[in-house]
């Protein structure tokens, strides 16, 4: 008796006697059909197990006759066939409802098993339904397992996060949960997607290794009670997705209605949800996968810009409900007329390959990388604030600087990056565009260009600044340091750069300023060059730096850089009444002093302490 009625249906004929011959010895029963319009027919009359179907065919393609199929009989299994350049359509065909796909080439092994494993997959669902059916005392059972069968509509990881919390707080009467979920196939750690109900979301591990669950949770289980946080007499209820012996996702239900306690009820309940749910999430693993694997530029293995655009928009979603940051960064090499000098052709493509590698090589596993027509590079830096996204650009363009790909142009190329922040720079995607943009508009016409700085050591730059500036109007350098110091008060946890040198008319203002810190944890690295002894306290770290251990010539200065306003003061110091005082808060300038100094200082080893001679 054979295993199962196959209907296989191909264009062409290699293929359909190729696949009939493996079904047969197999043992599968196997019935062909030259189109898809032949196979529906064929349909109207005979029963199959499996529908077989290539995606590629003339007239009616596959995945119209995956939806037609499916029009007739939901329940219908379909297995799609294609080539690894059509794994978009193979995305759009599971959409529709195809069971699952096989990429060509493939052989008899793996077809086999492909289709066992969906059969398999019937026989326990057609048994669980006969059960349910059978016994009434189970109908609550059967509810259960149907709303888990609902999740498989989703294929969106995010969205199917915030059902699967939804869901798992109507089944228990949980007022609370949190879910954390794989990112990709194969991934070693889980981030937070979706929080529902009496949660502080800012508490919550943004993400979590799947070697680092809870001590009290055992990893075999399913769904356990467990203490919620250390100390805490209350518990929670802790669920695991699994998939091919990994762990894809972690569920945490907290705070049940009035006040009871989760039992062997809600945890039975909750183990036979997330059987279902590791399924559902397995597929929108996969989907992912599918997606990014046909949405990547050809000729350079970076994303389009559509598949770019779409991520960071469910980005901006996901940084409003967790309150968090990230960066966008675009990367322009260089003009129109300096890519001429490069070639056409397989040279342009062998060097944009090039250049892709090594921006590869400079990012996070969760970082994006996407090239556009135009050949400018767009990056999404997921959780990067502002400090920390503009110390990557520096070393994306030191990279490239000494890139070989760069170094052979017959023309030197000047390679500009523009950043903008969410949510500082905007709320929208064209909002946080524009500013890159804008950015690199002003890299352009740069005032460290304009004004001669390039090139210089970060003192020469700012003893230049100071014989640049106006003559100061009286306690102008000490107004405008209480006001920066102030600033960090205002918003200490935004993270920073502040180097202070004051000299002796703007020492009062700083030691006031620091007074006014004290006791606040602000995420400011800051850093003062001045005689005398650091301030007592614990909090703010200050770095506090003997002038004789600092650059020499280094003239009375202020520079501030990080999430909020840029700020910067430069005062001549030779003796000249009135002194000469430039201040500016040019974004890209300050960027630079404050970065060149940093450098020039080599701080490390003495931030948050005392330098000594």
């Amino acid at each position: 008796m054979a295993k199962a009625r196959i209907l296989a249906v191909d264009d062409q004929r290699y293929f359909r006697e190729l696949i009939a011959g493996m079904l047969a010895n197999e043992g599968f029963e196997a019935q062909t059909a030259t189109s898809a319009e032949e196979a529906l027919q064929i349909l109207e009359t005979s029963d199959f197990d499996v529908v077989l179907t290539d995606l590629v065919m003339p007239g009616m393609d596959g995945s119209e006759l995956v939806h037609r199929i499916h029009q007739r009989n939901p329940d219908q299994d379909v297995l799609v066939v294609t080539g690894v350049v059509d794994v978009k359509t193979a995305v759009d065909a599971m959409k529709l409802g195809a069971t699952d796909y096989l990429l060509k080439p493939f052989n008899r092994h793996a077809l086999a098993t492909t289709l066992e494993t969906i059969l398999q997959n019937r026989r326990l669902k057609n048994e669980h339904s006969r059960l349910l059916e059978e016994n009434i005392e189970y109908i609550g059972e059967r509810s259960l397992y149907e709303r888990a069968l609902a999740l498989f509509s989703t294929l969106t990881l995010d969205s199917l996060a915030m059902r699967l919390a939804d869901a798992l707080c109507l089944e228990t009467r949980a007022q609370g949960a949190v879910v954390w979920l794989a990112t990709q196939e194969g991934g070693q750690q889980l981030e937070l997607s979706a929080a529902r109900g009496l949660v502080r979301v800012a508490d919550e591990q943004a993400a979590i290794d799947c070697d680092a669950m809870p001590a009290e949770f055992e990893r075999e289980q399913r769904a356990a009670l467990a203490p919620w946080c250390e100390g805490d007499s209350g518990q929670a209820l802790y669920a695991t997705l699994h998939r091919d012996g990994g762990i894809v996702g972690l569920v945490r239900l907290t705070d049940k209605l009035e006040g009871d306690a989760f039992d062997a009820v809600d945890v039975a309940a909750v183990d036979k949800f997330v059987r279902l749910a590791d399924t559902a999430v397995a597929n929108a693993l996969r989907v992912r996968g599918l997606e990014r694997h046909g949405l990547r530029d050809a000729s350079t293995g970076a994303y389009n810009v559509d598949y770019f655009r779409n991520v960071a928009r469910n980005e901006i979603e996901k940084a409003n409900r967790f309150g968090r940051s990230f960066a966008l960064l675009t990367l322009e090499l260089g003009s129109a007329e300096q890519l001429e000098h490069i070639g056409r052709g397989e040279d342009l493509q062998s060097w944009m390959r090039g250049v892709t590698e090594r921006l590869d090589g400079l990012l996070r596993s969760t970082d994006l990388l996407a090239v556009g027509e135009d050949r400018r590079f767009s990056m999404l830096l997921p959780e990067a604030d502002a400090l920390g996204a503009a110390i990557f650009k520096r070393r994306l363009l030191d990279a490239l600087a000494d890139a070989d790909p760069l170094l052979a142009l017959p023309a030197k190329m000047r390679p500009r990056a523009g950043l903008a922040i969410y949510p500082g720079d905007g709320v929208r995607l064209e909002e946080l565009l524009a500013a890159t943009d804008a950015r690199i508009a002003e890299e352009a016409g740069s005032q460290v260009t304009a004004l001669g700085l390039e090139g210089l050591s970060a003192v020469e730059g700012l003893q230049k600044l100071a014989r640049l500036g106006e003559p100061e109007t009286p306690a102008m350098a000490e107004q405008l340091t209480r006001f920066a110091l102030s600033e960090l008060a205002r918003h200490p946890r935004q993270r920073g750069l502040l180097y202070a040198v004051p000299g002796l008319h703007a020492g009062d203002a700083v030691r006031d300023g620091l007074e006014t810190l004290r006791g606040v944890p602000v995420r400011t690295d800051l850093v003062v060059i001045a005689d005398g002894e650091r301030p007592d306290f614990a909090a703010p770290v200050v770095s506090w730096i003997p002038p004789n251990l600092a650059p020499a010539g280094l003239p009375s200065c202020l520079i501030h850089y990080g999430g909020g306003p840029a700020y910067a003061w430069v005062r001549e110091s030779d003796g000249a009444e009135p002194a000469r005082l430039f201040h500016t808060n040019n974004r890209q300038l300050v960027e630079h002093l404050a970065f060149g100094l940093h450098d020039e200082l080599a701080l490390p080893g003495t931030l948050g302490g005392e330098a000594t001679a």
